[in-house]
C-alpha cells in the first residue's frame, strides 16, 4: 500500500473529508429537524432528502464527469455541499426549516459526486493489487470520517448561539469541505486513453445484461439495500420499541460503523488472492447469520452482534463489488456503466430506508428481518448461477 500513485492517496483525503460532513449529518439531521420542523413527523424528512438526493445524482454526476472530467467535476459536487452547509447553517440560525431541506438536498447530491471517488481510485491504479489496496485505503480513511464526522456535530452545537443549536456544526462541516477542496488541488488528471476516446459501440442494456454487470452492481444494490433497512430499524427497535437505552443504542450503532470500514485490511488482501466470487457469497452468508441472530432474541448483545455482522457482510459485498465491476465493461463505457451501477445502488438504499419505519410499525421486527433473510437468499442463489456463467464465458 506504499508504493500506490499520488493521486490514490490524494482522492481517499477528498473522499474522507467529504464523507466526515455526512456522517456529521446522520447524527444532526434528526436532532435538529425534530427541534426546526413544523410536525413531529416530518423530523426524519432531512435525512431521507439527503438519500434521495445522492440518488437522484450519480447519474448526473458521473455524466458530468464525462464532460468536464473527473477533478473539476469533483470540484463541483464539494462546491455544492458548501452551499449546502451554509444553507444548512442559516436555517439553524432562523429555525427555517425548509431552508434546512435545500441544504440537506444539497449535501446529498455531492455525496453522488464523492462516491465517484472509488472509480477514480481505480483508474488510477496500475494493477488489480493497487486497485485492492486503494479501495482499502479509501475505506480506511472513511472509518477516521465516520468517528469524526459526529464528534464534529456534537462539538459545534452550542459554539454558536442559536434556536436549536448546530449551527456551530455546519461551520465546521465547511472548513472539512474547503479542505477537501484544498487536497483537490493537488491531483493531476491522467492523460485520456485512445481507447477511452473511442465512441462505445455497445448499448447500455447490453452491458446490463452481462453476467459479470449484474452480479457486480445487483450485489452491491443488494449489499447497500439490506443493510440500509436493518441499521436504519435498529434505533427505533432498540430504543423506542424495545427501551433499550440510549447509550446501549449508540454503542450498537458505532459498532456497526466500525465494522462497516475496519475489515477492509482483510477484504484488500482477500480481493488480490481472486477470492471475488467467493467473498461475495460470504458476506451473502453473514447477512443471513445475521438474521439468524436476529430472530433468537433482542437483548442487546443480539443486536450488537447483528450489526456487526452486518457492517462485515457489507465490507465484503460493497468492496468486491466495487473491484468486479471494471471487468463488466470497456474503457470507453466506463461512465455510463458507473452511472447505472451507483444509480442502482442508492436507489435500493433510499427505497430500504424509507420502507423500514414503515415496516418495524406496522408488521414488527421480525418482518425487517424475514425480508433481508428472503432477498439475501435469493440473491445468494443467483450469484451462484452467475457465477458458473462468467466462468464459462
Amino acid at each position: 500500500m506504499l508504493n500506490l500513485p499520488a493521486n490514490i492517496y490524494i482522492m481517499s483525503v477528498v473522499m474522507s473529508m467529504n464523507f466526515t460532513t455526512t456522517s456529521m449529518m446522520v447524527l444532526v439531521t434528526g436532532l435538529l429537524g425534530a427541534a426546526i420542523a413544523p410536525d413531529p413527523e416530518l423530523a426524519t424528512l432531512p435525512i431521507s432528502v439527503m438519500v434521495v438526493g445522492t440518488a437522484a445524482t450519480t447519474i448526473p454526476a458521473a455524466m458530468l464527469m464525462q464532460k468536464i472530467g473527473r477533478k473539476t467535476g469533483m470540484a463541483f459536487g464539494i462546491c455544492l455541499a458548501i452551499i449546502g452547509v451554509g444553507l444548512c447553517y442559516q436555517a439553524a440560525v432562523t429555525a427555517n426549516f425548509w431552508v434546512f431541506l435545500c441544504g440537506t438536498l444539497l449535501i446529498g447530491c455531492n455525496a453522488a459526486f464523492t462516491q465517484q471517488g472509488r472509480f477514480i481510485i481505480l483508474e488510477n491504479a496500475n494493477s488489480e493489487q493497487q486497485q485492492a489496496d486503494g479501495l482499502t485505503l479509501a475505506l480506511m480513511a472513511n472509518l477516521f470520517a465516520a468517528v469524526i464526522g459526529p464528534q464534529i456535530g456534537a462539538y459545534g452545537k452550542d459554539m454558536i448561539d442559536s434556536p436549536a443549536g448546530f449551527a456551530g456544526s455546519f461551520l465546521l462541516a465547511g472548513v472539512f469541505l474547503l479542505g477537501s477542496l484544498l487536497v483537490l488541488t493537488t491531483f493531476k488528471p491522467q492523460a485520456m486513453q485512445a481507447e477511452e476516446q473511442q465512441a462505445s459501440r455497445r448499448s447500455l442494456g447490453y452491458i446490463a445484461r452481462q453476467p459479470m454487470f449484474i452480479m457486480a452492481a445487483g450485489s452491491a444494490a443488494i449489499g447497500y439495500g439490506i443493510m440500509a433497512l436493518i441499521m436504519t430499524a435498529t434505533p427505533i427497535s432498540m430504543h423506542e420499541i424495545g427501551s433499550h437505552s440510549l447509550e446501549h443504542t449508540t454503542i450498537v450503532i458505532q459498532s456497526h460503523i466500525v465494522a462497516m470500514f475496519l475489515p477492509s485490511l482483510l477484504t484488500g488482501m482477500l480481493l488480490k488472492k481472486g477470492l471475488r466470487s467467493s467473498l461475495l457469497l460470504c458476506g451473502l452468508g453473514l447477512y443471513i447469520l445475521v438474521c439468524v441472530i436476529g430472530f433468537s432474541g433482542a437483548e442487546v448483545l443480539h443486536y450488537w452482534w447483528a450489526l456487526v455482522l452486518l457492517g462485515l457482510g457489507w465490507n465484503l459485498l460493497f468492496v468486491t463489488s466495487t473491484a468486479m465491476l471494471p471487468n463488466a465493461y470497456q474503457a470507453s463505457e466506463r461512465f455510463k456503466a458507473q452511472a447505472l451501477n451507483d444509480f442502482l445502488i442508492f436507489t435500493v438504499q433510499a427505497i430500504a430506508a424509507f420502507a423500514a419505519g414503515w415496516l418495524l410499525f406496522n408488521l414488527g421486527w421480525t418482518s425487517v428481518l424475514w425480508i433481508a433473510l428472503i432477498l439475501t437468499g435469493i440473491w445468494m442463489l443467483v450469484v451462484m448461477g452467475l457465477q458458473r456463467k462468467v466462468a464459462s464465458s
